[in-house]
């Protein structure tokens, strides 16, 4: 209990507590099948809804609505969707950190971890507290969580190569839904994604790919897996359809009734292969059931084939979902038997030795291993005696499976799945389909693992002779494939080689197929997002196209959860550049000799397998192997003296960084000074300047005092970084004052501030700069704020010169003596001082062009709903001219539809989130000016008068006790009631045409175009 008090009292903070409170509660009430509160999709992640409730609980509430959604049908698609896209805008429009896409990866990935871990209070108290923190985008922290859960740091000013094309939802093997899948590529970092489906597509997950893609900013594929008979055997294909303008006219594309009809022949291909999943079921509870229970010492009963289809969900069964089931089962059984000798006090050596092979089983339990041992695969891997016992589908070759695929789409891709074929079998479907086969599948992380592609480098090579016509590289492999033939014992073996030989008789025709088109590669996981403590995750990355840190560290193998890859790919950086219209003098000089332009960085790779089997190439992995998670609760919540500091409470940081820097200005200063005033109050003097400086700097970049009367000096002010701050220029006093000053300066080179003021301040200048540089480095900062802090000892230097004459002038007035000794005294104060002043002008320029530019993304991005918005009350008023309406005040037509639309509603969040916006974030005023500036006087009209919808005061009442914002209302509705006519009156400074004093009453303009309030009549 001491020790409860002790954490409790001193480690975490008590918004972390109510993070997971308020986890618990929303568990429950999803539970209870009840549905978590969402809000508007429309409000803005910085706007009205801060008022409700922390961004962290948000971002949990609106991620369990993501996760917890494993339902088929388009009411369950729109949800995980809605909180898809509510995620994006939170993160990536809601945080202003340097690393904002790195950081953005990393909440993500804790708030899953925060949501999956139940019942162990200290350790998901741990996660809140990550949460919190990371959610302050310290670049530093931000890396190490990165490494922690195995995720690359991806560029954040260019997007780099890196891709999945072969990964399964839960609709085939996998096991997350559409927008899980694709959310968990995002924070792998994939860019490009394709999503494979058997034998058809279903709409809904079609639908839900696509739009979850465009809403990560993705690029998602889908493709189609048909397998064919081919020599006995099963040869698998791939069928991307192309060429669609968006998810729109991909969907039409899947009811056109020539494509219905296909998916009809289709769905019985699925029903056979539903057919042989569930006959291997049975044949394992008749056979393998048996082998595994006396392997592993228990009574598991047989798998019901009503339990595994439940436990299918709503995919296609497939043999990976008998190994999940059974790795489940078996893991269930041997666990239960581990607690239950836990509970004993003594064990026998027999039983000890049981629950050491307990112990060993569990840790090297997986589904692959249990299917690869107990489920027999032959009904799977090999057709029927019979092939009349196949669907029609599936008796087809792959050149008439190709050719009933040109009756139902135009443009495609096909794929050949090189997943146990053999450069023979390569060359011969090649030639038969005659160039419809577009692309290779030339490299499977799951089939590569399993050993099941020996032949992958050769058939790139084959692949290589097709492309560039090499007819001597051509003919030596269709012989070797020949070779092969010969010395093998296949009892088709004289009718292959007599194929083989007309491919080689026919070779001038072999080369055309490809003359024109290329052949390209696809490169895939094969990943069904289950756990593997053998296979990779999914996800690879080209590691020419990461920064150069990270490319190092994965070169270096200090990354060793990561692999490089077999496989060379070819890429190269384009660089363009856009002059930038930056007028006078400064900008023609800047664009003449070239640094007048943005530099956009693209990677374009041509050929993503130029080599594959020569050693180490370039294609490194993006997932990890499964780590298996701790077993047990977490006793104590900290376990070293480093996960102390990183868990104490953040008053109590704060407070012990400040002391620390205290204590080390002030022993510096009491033993290194002679005057009195010095050495007490010395390091009280030279943490002011610092906590000063840093007050002023954040509140000027903020806007200042008067920005709105809602943001007091407080408000703008980062005590964590004011901590960090004092505490590193704390520790700089030893280093200047005594070492710099004292040792190096004056006992060293014998120079002093009166005789040698300019030599003495630029060696503290110079030390200084180096110092911060240091810290700065250590602390991850961005190069462009390491070479800013930097400059500040050169321009520090004839500043600190100006304010050394003031001082030792105003010391000659006061006839003060040993003016020369006082000086010496405080060179580094004075140095110190001018420092300060220099990097707070730095960073508070660079601070508030920081903050303007977040509000500017802010009010352009309601800006531009609001004008969308208008675009469809355009559409609403074809004969009327809206502007010249809305300038009006009693004319207006009375649009009673428009309330039915949602259109009034739309104009309400609108407003409501500009208003808090203009009231409560950093140079918000200063960001709307900027923006009237340059809008055309109709633009600032239609703005003004939208905004006069803020007077509806019963209307938006009642919108805010529906549930705009959930149920904790309150707050936001009084900030609403409270301040919105001051609002619309600061905003008459953008009036083009400001209204005369007996109009100013009168503000019914827009809402006469609107309709009537709730409770009025028309």
């Amino acid at each position: 209990m001491a020790f409860k008090r002790f954490y409790q009292g001193f480690l975490f903070d008590r918004a972390d507590y109510e993070l997971v409170r308020g986890i618990d509660a929303a568990q429950a009430v999803a539970d209870g099948r009840g549905r978590l509160p969402v809000f508007a999709p429309e409000l803005h992640p910085r706007g009205i809804r801060e008022l409700a409730e922390p961004q962290s609980l948000r971002l949990v509430r609106t991620m369990m609505n993501l996760l917890d959604t494993f339902e088929a049908g388009s009411e369950a698609m729109e949800r995980r969707l809605a909180a898809l896209q509510a995620l994006r805008d939170e993160l990536l429009e809601g945080l202003d950190v340097p690393l904002r896409y790195n950081t953005a990866r990393v909440i993500l990935q804790i708030i899953k971890e925060l949501i999956r871990l139940r019942g162990d209070w200290l350790r998901r108290l741990r996660l809140a507290h990550d949460l919190r923190s990371a959610m302050l985008g310290n670049p530093l922290f931000i890396r190490k969580l990165l490494r922690r859960y195995r995720l690359v740091e991806m560029p954040e000013h260019w997007i780099p190569v890196a891709f999945d094309q072969h990964v399964h939802d839960a609709n085939t093997k996998g096991r997350k839904s559409p927008a899980h899948l694709i959310m968990d590529a995002w924070i792998k970092g994939i860019v490009q994604v394709q999503v494979i489906y058997y034998n058809y597509v279903p709409r809904d997950a079609a639908e839900e790919v696509m739009r979850a893609a465009g809403i990560m900013k993705m690029e998602a594929r889908i493709g189609v897996e048909f397998r064919s008979l081919f020599r006995g055997r099963f040869a698998e294909l791939i069928w991307t359809p192309c060429g669609f303008s968006g998810v729109a006219d991909y969907l039409k594309f899947l009811d056109r009734p020539r494509t219905q009809e296909f998916v009809r022949r289709c769905r019985k291909a699925a029903n056979y292969r539903r057919k042989i999943v569930l006959e291997t079921l049975k044949r394992f509870n008749e056979h393998g059931r048996r082998e595994l229970n006396k392997y592993y010492g228990i009574e598991m009963p047989p798998v019901t084939e009503e339990e595994f289809l439940i436990s299918v969900r709503y995919g296609q069964p497939s043999l990976e979902h008998i190994g999940e089931l059974l790795n489940n089962r078996v893991r269930a059984l041997l666990q239960a038997e581990l607690d239950r000798m836990d509970g004993r006090e003594k064990l026998k050596h027999a039983a000890e030795l049981r629950r050491q092979e307990l112990n060993s089983m569990l840790g090297k339990l997986s589904a692959e291993l249990l299917s690869g041992r107990y489920v027999d695969r032959s009904l799977w891997n090999l057709p029927p005696a019979d092939s009349a016992a196949l669907p029609e589908l599936n008796r087809l070759s792959p050149a008439e499976l190709v050719n009933e695929l040109h009756k139902v789409a135009s443009g495609f891709r096909m794929t050949l799945n090189l997943t146990g074929l053999r450069l023979e079998d390569a060359i011969e479907i090649l030639y038969d389909c005659r160039g419809d086969l577009t692309t290779l599948e030339i490299f499977n992380l799951k089939d590569d693992s399993a050993g099941e592609r020996p032949d992958d480098s050769v058939i790139n090579s084959l692949r290589h002779a097709l492309n560039s016509g090499n007819v001597v590289k051509l003919k030596n492999l269709i012989r070797l494939a020949m070779e092969r033939v010969k010395a093998g014992g296949a009892r088709d073996r004289a009718d292959r080689l007599e194929r083989l030989g007309h491919i080689l008789r026919d070779m001038s025709n072999f080369l055309t197929f490809y003359a024109r088109t290329p052949l390209t590669v696809s490169i895939g996981s094969d990943s069904a997002s289950r756990p593997s403590p053998q296979v990779h995750g999914m996800g690879m990355v080209v590691v020419d196209t990461l920064t150069t840190p990270v490319r190092r560290m994965i070169v270096q193998k200090r990354l060793p959860e990561l692999s490089l890859l077999q496989v060379h790919s070819e890429v190269y950086k384009v660089l363009s550049y856009l002059p930038k219209n930056t007028p006078g003098f400064g900008g023609r000089l800047a664009r003449r000799f070239g640094f007048g332009s943005y530099v956009k960085i693209e990677w374009q790779c041509p050929d993503p397998a130029q080599s594959i089997d020569r050693g180490p190439g370039n294609l490194a992995t993006l997932g990890g192997f499964y780590v298996p998670p701790a077993g047990s609760r977490l006793l104590q919540p900290v376990e070293s003296l480093g996960e102390c500091w990183r868990y104490l409470n953040s008053n109590l940081k704060i407070f012990l960084k400040v002391l620390t820097g205290f204590l080390a200005a002030f022993f510096t200063f009491y033993y290194n000074s002679d005057w009195w005033f010095l050495m007490w109050f010395g390091a009280v003097i030279w943490l002011g300047i610092t906590c000063v400086r840093n007050i002023i700097q954040l509140v000027w970049a903020g806007g200042g005092f008067r920005s709105s009367p809602l943001l007091k000096w407080n408000d703008f002010v980062s005590w964590q970084r004011v901590a960090d701050s004092l505490f590193y220029t704390g520790l700089s006093v030893p280093v200047l004052d005594y070492l710099v000053k004292t040792v190096l300066l004056q006992r060293g080179l014998g120079w002093t501030a009166e005789e040698q003021p300019v030599l003495v301040f630029s060696g503290i200048a110079l030390a200084n700069g180096f110092y911060i540089t240091g810290h700065n480095l250590l602390r991850a900062f961005p190069k462009s704020a390491v070479i800013g802090n930097w400059l500040r000892a050169p321009l520090s230097i004839p500043l600190a010169l100006v304010f050394n004459s003031i001082f030792g002038g105003v010391l000659s007035l006061l006839q003060v003596p040993g003016i020369e000794g006082i000086l010496q005294q405080w060179a580094a104060i004075v140095s110190k001082l001018a420092s300060d002043v220099i990097g707070g002008v730095i960073e508070s320029l660079a601070d508030r062009k920081r903050n303007i530019a977040a509000r500017l993304r802010d009010f352009g991005c309601k800006l531009r709903e609001l004008y969308a918005l208008t675009a469809k009350l355009e559409l609403l008023l074809p004969e009327k001219n809206l502007p010249e309406l809305l300038k009006g005040h009693k004319s207006f037509v009375r649009l009673s539809g428009l309330k039915r639309s949602n259109l009034v509603n739309l104009f309400y969040i609108n407003a409501l989130d500009m208003m808090y916006i203009w009231m409560r974030q950093p140079q918000a005023v200063t960001a709307m000016r900027e923006l009237m500036e340059r809008a055309t006087p109709e633009e600032r009209g239609v703005f003004l008068k939208t905004q006069e919808i803020l007077y509806r005061e019963k209307s938006i009442t009642k919108l805010f006790l529906n549930g705009l914002v959930g149920s904790n209302f309150s707050r936001a509705l009084a900030f609403y009631l409270h301040y919105y006519r001051h609002y619309l009156e600061e905003l008459r400074q953008f009036d083009p045409q400001p209204e005369k004093a007996e109009d100013a009453a009168d503000w019914k303009g827009f809402t006469a175009v609107i309709g009537p309030e709730d409770g009025e009549e028309s």
